[in-house]
């Protein structure tokens, strides 16, 4: 853990109840972060945050950013508030910006925050997400050096769930970046529930990009069990329950499914989650030396990368800009289910669009559940033995 001596970077966090503490947790593992601030409207979350980082709290994000030398704002909100809060983080001066997922509940919002963030000079990332573990940055870095030739398809047969716009958003994430972030021509797709609906729910469908890669997205998950194939011209690259495996032909031969050879020596023998995934089948809870769970690897990996690409002045790989597209993903599934499931074209015209998230995302979890419940999961976030809320 970082004392902030030496720390590059000034992070304020704004909403900093039980996720807020997850990505505080990781910021205060990197040694380029430090913590000066949070500010939440919830001053019971907000004293147990700043007695355990030891920070200046405020019940308004405006006052802290104008109050606070803030190079990165952390922003870990609902739905509802987070485009406007990105937003006014911007405007603040801040170099840079790293929220949740979804970006936002329309089009129109998530269009404005990408927008202000641009015209800023802000870099912002959208999400705590998957890819940024970095078993799929090495994947990454290995398709786009032609290991497995050309990229021609990817699959996904982890089924959504109920939350396109929800959970499956890393999914997408990940299919924009196996097809080289490029844009998308059409897509066709179909909803679980009724598609008239705004509301998130499961669906399924197919994207054709402007650089000819498709992807194709199953309901359910199959017998290889939850994952996706990315395939190319002269191999495979797979991910199975967390494990990724790549295969591809030798230097000489004819490329098939016999004659695919595996790359060993690259990839983790088990999941890819690390510290979290050494228990076959559940994410195991583990305890830091002050009593606190563990941010957990991909939260981790999220704030390295972002870190990384701030000094860089670079968007990073899971941008604003991609929350935004991979929003729009989701919409263009149920807008295909609207239209008889004919294909959309992108970028989708009307901007009025929207997924409204499930409730739980969509707004405060602690008045949806009752301050007990919420304050009993808070609990579990720690050991007893060691501290007490």
């Amino acid at each position: 853990m970082t004392d902030g001596k030496e720390a590059k970077y000034k992070v304020g966090m704004i909403g900093i109840g039980r996720k807020g503490a997850q990505h505080a947790g990781a910021y205060r593992l990197d040694p380029r972060t430090h913590i000066v601030a949070a500010a939440d409207t919830d001053e019971e979350n907000l004293e147990i945050f700043c007695k355990r980082f030891g920070v200046r709290g405020y019940t308004d994000y405006k006052e802290m950013l104008a109050k606070e030398d803030i190079d990165i704002a952390a922003p870990i909100l609902p739905v509802r508030p987070n485009p406007g809060v990105v937003i006014g983080c911007a405007e603040s001066g801040v170099k840079g910006i790293l929220c949740e997922k979804p970006f936002a509940a329309t089009l129109e919002e998530a269009d404005r925050a990408v927008n202000v963030c641009k015209a800023n000079g802000v870099k912002v990332g959208a999400g705590d997400l998957d890819l940024n573990l970095p078993a799929y940055q090495k994947a990454k870095e290995m398709v786009d050096a032609g290991e497995i030739g050309d990229v021609l398809s990817i699959q996904y047969n982890d089924g959504s769930g109920t939350e396109l716009s929800g959970g499956f958003i890393q999914r997408f994430s990940i299919i924009r970046m196996f097809a080289n972030w490029a844009e998308i021509a059409w897509c066709i797709g179909w909803t679980t529930d009724d598609a008239w609906k705004d509301h998130d729910q499961g669906g399924a469908g197919y994207f054709r990009f402007v650089n000819g890669i498709e992807a194709f997205m199953s309901r359910d998950d199959d017998a290889r069990g939850r994952g996706f194939v990315v395939n190319g011209t002269h191999g495979v690259l797979r991910n199975s329950n967390d494990v990724i495996r790549m295969y591809k032909s030798p230097a000489t031969g004819v490329s098939s499914w016999e004659t695919l050879q595996e790359v060993t020596g690259v990839f983790p023998e088990s999941s890819i989650r690390g510290r979290e995934g050494t228990t076959p089948g559940k994410r195991d809870i583990i305890y830091e030396s002050d009593g606190w769970q563990w941010p957990g690897d991909r939260q981790v990996a999220s704030v390295k990368v972002f870190v990384d690409y701030l000094e860089q002045g670079l968007d990073p790989p899971g941008s604003g800009d991609n929350g935004r597209k991979v929003l729009e993903m989701a919409i263009g599934i149920r807008e295909s289910h609207r239209r008889g499931h004919t294909a959309v074209q992108f970028p989708l015209e009307d901007r009025g669009l929207r997924m409204i998230p499930h409730q739980g995302r969509m707004e405060y979890k602690k008045p949806q559940m009752g301050r007990d419940a919420y304050m009993d999961q808070m609990a579990k976030r720690v050991k007893d033995d060691l501290v007490k809320l």
